[in-house]
């Protein structure tokens, strides 16, 4: 072998030896940028998704939020209209109650009412309370039922109230506590 085919093979090495290494660093270097690549766009995937999640549940809670409000908003328009409703019902039974009050039927009424007072007291002491709008028509009352009636110093719309004192007994058949009863009772 001369110099020059052992220079020949000597270059030839190298550059080959050179190549070789060169090719495994580029190799090397793309792994490492390939991993690099890899760990950042999985980092920044983790980023979007925690990102999106978060969104998403402030949409949603916002979304609520705003549902949440429009149903007290509605709830309370609908108990406006209900109380509205409810006071023009009462109102109009309040008007029927004075057209009825006007009628012989209305008296009637008291006399069955004042019956039923005094066959509960059995015979007891008891005060018949009747209401100042129905003071003319105490003495046909008194004459029927052969008792004495009182007349209350409080305005209960109509009916009437008894007090048996010796067993601490109100009978209250007026028409202010049965209207507040159907109130309290009252629904749409």
């Amino acid at each position: 072998m001369t110099l020059d085919e052992k220079l020949e093979h000597f270059y030839s090495s190298v550059i080959e030896s050179a190549t070789k290494q060169n090719i495994e660093i580029v190799e090397e270097y793309k792994k490492i940028l390939q991993r690099n690549f890899e760990e950042r766009n999985e980092i920044a995937l983790r980023k979007a998704e925690a990102n999106f999640r978060m969104e998403s549940d402030h949409i949603l809670r916002e979304r609520n939020r705003r549902m949440s409000a429009a149903s007290m908003e509605i709830r309370r328009k609908v108990l406006e209209r209900t109380a509205e409703i409810s006071d023009e019902v009462f109102e109009e039974v309040k008007l029927r109650l004075q057209d009825y009050m006007k009628t012989d039927a209305y008296e009637d009424l008291l006399f069955a009412l004042i019956q039923d007072a005094l066959d509960f007291a059995k015979g007891d002491t008891i005060t018949i309370y009747i209401n100042p709008s129905d003071q003319d028509r105490i003495p046909r009352l008194e004459q029927r039922t052969s008792t004495t009636l009182t007349v209350s110093d409080r305005d209960f719309i109509g009916g009437i109230r008894a007090v048996i004192s010796s067993h601490n007994i109100l009978i209250d058949s007026s028409f202010s506590t049965k209207i507040e009863e159907a109130k309290s009772n009252f629904t749409l």
